[in-house]
């Protein structure tokens, strides 16, 4: 399996960074501008395999179509996380930036009985060319019918193979806070998420984990906790709004306002 030799990164476009949670089906264009102008200034010096959440496009449909028909849900769901998966990939190739769309239900499938087939060869050739492979969670038909999977959750299956030296969260918010900064009157900003406060943190957050369909940020921080753990990488969360931070966790793993999760 041929891949870039270039050191690998994680990156994934949260759904609150680029799509409008309370419009759906809306896009936030100044946020895929800086995302652009941060990967200019990456690209080529890194290997990169992006991610996209699926914010206002992809919650939307679940929440609507997936309480019935399974092939309703399948269909709208499918229809919903590639349209806004092709958003993004068109807008970086229309920006001199070259990646191409991955569908996840064509190389992640639900084994019978439950768990995950990965064929990575998809994502590892696209690797080997230097062109980056932008992957995003999705509904996926199983027997049992229909199985959401996030972004995150694929990164995790992809990192059995493809494995990354850092990953990189970019949201719309400089990272992970004691309490939801849009709800609670003194939100204060955790720089470092350990195996000494890590706890702790979700304890804070669990209430907030019924909010979201892939787990809230709750569900981010544990499996994000866990692949950190698992593959011994660390985890930078910051925001996508601040090209000079995007860029310095890429490259270095680093960032002035975020959250570094080191399990």
């Amino acid at each position: 399996m041929n891949q870039s030799r270039l050191e690998l990164v994680y990156v994934k476009l949260g759904g609150s960074l680029i799509t409008v949670k309370s419009k759906p089906v809306t896009v936030k264009s100044e946020a895929l501008d800086t995302v652009v102008k941060a990967l200019r200034r990456v690209y080529g010096r890194v290997g990169l395999v992006l991610g996209n959440g699926g914010g206002s496009f992809a919650h939307y449909a679940v929440r609507r179509y997936c309480n019935g028909d399974p092939a309703i849900c399948i269909s709208k769901c499918h229809q919903s996380t590639r349209l806004l998966n092709r958003l993004i990939v068109d807008y970086l190739v229309s920006s001199g930036i070259p990646a191409s769309s991955v569908q996840t239900s064509a190389f992640i499938t639900v084994k019978p009985g439950g768990g995950f087939q990965v064929f990575y060869e998809p994502v590892a050739s696209l690797l080997s060319l230097n062109v980056i492979p932008v992957v995003y969670g999705e509904c996926l038909p199983s027997d049992e019918g229909p199985v959401v999977i996030s972004t995150e959750e694929v990164f995790g299956l992809l990192a059995e193979v493809l494995k990354p030296s850092r990953i990189v969260l970019l949201t719309d918010v400089k990272g992970i806070y004691t309490c939801n900064p849009s709800k609670c009157s003194n939100p204060e900003l955790v720089r470092r998420i350990d195996k000494s406060n890590l706890s702790l943190i979700l304890d804070n957050l669990r209430e907030e984990a019924k909010a979201d369909v892939t787990g809230s940020i709750y569900g981010k921080i544990e499996s994000m906790s866990r692949l950190s753990s698992k593959l011994g990488v660390r985890v930078i969360m910051t925001s996508g709004f601040n090209a000079d931070e995007v860029v310095s966790a890429i490259l270095k793993g680093e960032v002035g306002e975020g959250t570094v999760i080191e399990v």
